[in-house]
């Protein structure tokens, strides 16, 4: 049943009804849960609200309240559990789990049984499981107590390179074109100053006085990507990376396809090369 409870200060009449109510029910061998809750109907109070206020009239006015010692619950507190409920939920869980049913059906059915919540009956059932598990045939199973692994970065400390050292650079973790084609040149030096074969390991350079080691990098990359410069070439090719810096410059010989015009001046050296050189 749903109903508007009242809220507020309890008036005397409602205080006398629950006097009344509690001290008749008590002699007639109602449980005060039971007659709390009717009272909680009758008010249209929240059941909460009236079991607070009988407790709060009792200390109150301990003498309009009769003694009832058949009751079984004057001298309990009101949600205190008695040895006759514990059995009933200590059978009726054994019965239930016997016959394949779920716990959770068994509480539904102590529920209407002792008029107590779902809640109150689960606890009060891992309570007597706790205290006497002999007395359940059928025990849930212990969870294995693992522990709890935490991740190692908090341990992990960050890896410092040298300037020197070839860095690998994913091109996932780059956030723009020009990253990319930073990376790229940067990575295709290396590999070409890491050759055991190059002409750089070996010692052998042109102009060993008139281009540092870089430069010589840049110019054995440009050799393997467009062919051997000329004297006059490679002069210019080093007077670019010292205006422009090696960056700059390697970054523009590996990105050359990308440019719109580079199309247009192979076609030019393509037409001249036909013109002066009879292939057939």
């Amino acid at each position: 049943m749903i109903f508007e409870t009242k809220k507020g200060k309890y008036t005397k009449e409602e205080n006398e009804t629950i006097i009344r109510a509690l001290n008749e029910g008590l002699k007639e061998g109602k449980r005060e849960r039971e007659i709390l809750k009717e009272l909680s109907i009758q008010l249209k109070r929240g059941y909460s609200g009236i079991m607070s206020h009988a407790r709060k009239l009792r200390s109150e006015y301990p003498e309009r309240f009769h003694s009832y010692e058949d009751s079984g619950e004057s001298s309990n507190r009101l949600n205190s559990w008695n040895e006759e409920e514990e059995e009933i939920v200590i059978n009726t869980v054994n019965t239930f789990l016997e016959e394949g049913k779920s716990l959770s059906a068994a509480i539904m059915e102590l529920e209407k049984k002792l008029s107590r919540t779902q809640g109150a009956i689960y606890q009060r059932i891992y309570t007597l499981r706790r205290k006497h598990p002999e007395r359940f045939k059928h025990l849930p199973a212990e969870r294995p107590r693992r522990r709890r692994k935490f991740n190692e970065w908090g341990s992990q400390h960050p890896m410092i390179r040298s300037l020197d050292e070839a860095y690998p650079i994913h091109p996932k973790e780059l956030a723009s074109t020009a990253e990319k084609q930073l990376a790229a040149a940067i990575d295709h030096l290396h590999n070409y100053g890491s050759t055991p074969d190059s002409s750089l390991s070996s010692g052998k350079r042109e102009q060993p006085s008139t281009s540092t080691l870089e430069e010589e990098m840049l110019l054995k990359a440009f050799e393997e990507r467009y062919g051997r410069p000329s004297g006059e070439a490679r002069s210019k090719l080093i007077e670019l990376m010292r205006k422009f810096g090696c960056t700059r410059v390697s970054i523009a010989i590996f990105t050359l396809a990308e440019d719109k015009a580079f199309p247009a001046h192979i076609i030019e050296f393509l037409e001249r090369r036909l013109h002066h050189h009879k292939f057939i």
